[in-house]
């Protein structure tokens, strides 16, 4: 075998074994999704992002990441981001850059609300917050944020409580 053969030869075997690995590792990914989107700054968010009930916020935006175990693929931890947008005084425009929050902690996947035994539901704890987060999930691409009371938050003509998977 010539020597340009062989190098080809070994570079499409090297190529085709880092293509292999590559998929295994995808698929062995300790990530289930991560979600983002925009939501208005109600009571209920307040406290979770840490803004005081007197603040003009107009709207939040989230990054939610949520891991799990790559073997079991059970629920592990997961990371929240956020920026809170505040409304400029005398204008129809947001602050920029925003009041940036994280938080992180374990998160459980719950089984059924009041409304429906059979829902699916994403609940986050945090060592941080006194309360958790419940997200229903809709279906593998959106999840939507639910009340103390495990209803559906309701959003404004802006914004509602819904967010997309963005990853994974």
């Amino acid at each position: 075998m010539k020597p340009i053969q062989s190098a080809f030869t070994l570079m499409t075997l090297v190529a085709c074994l880092s293509v292999g690995k590559l998929q295994r590792n995808l698929n062995d990914s300790s990530i289930l999704g991560i979600f983002a989107g925009t939501t208005p700054c109600g009571q209920f968010i307040r406290p979770l992002h840490k803004v005081s009930a007197e603040a003009d916020c107009a709207m939040v935006q989230w990054k939610l990441i949520l891991y799990r175990d790559p073997v079991s693929r059970k629920p592990t931890t997961y990371k929240l981001s956020s920026v809170n947008r505040f409304i400029v005084k005398g204008t129809n425009m947001y602050s920029e850059p925003g009041t940036k929050m994280e938080t992180e902690g374990k998160w459980t996947i719950v089984q059924g609300t009041k409304t429906n035994p059979n829902a699916v539901t994403y609940q986050l704890g945090s060592d941080k917050t006194e309360r958790s987060i419940r997200f229903l999930k809709l279906s593998d691409n959106l999840i939507h944020l639910l009340d103390s009371d495990g209803k559906l938050m309701i959003g404004n003509e802006s914004f509602s409580y819904t967010l997309n998977r963005v990853a994974n």
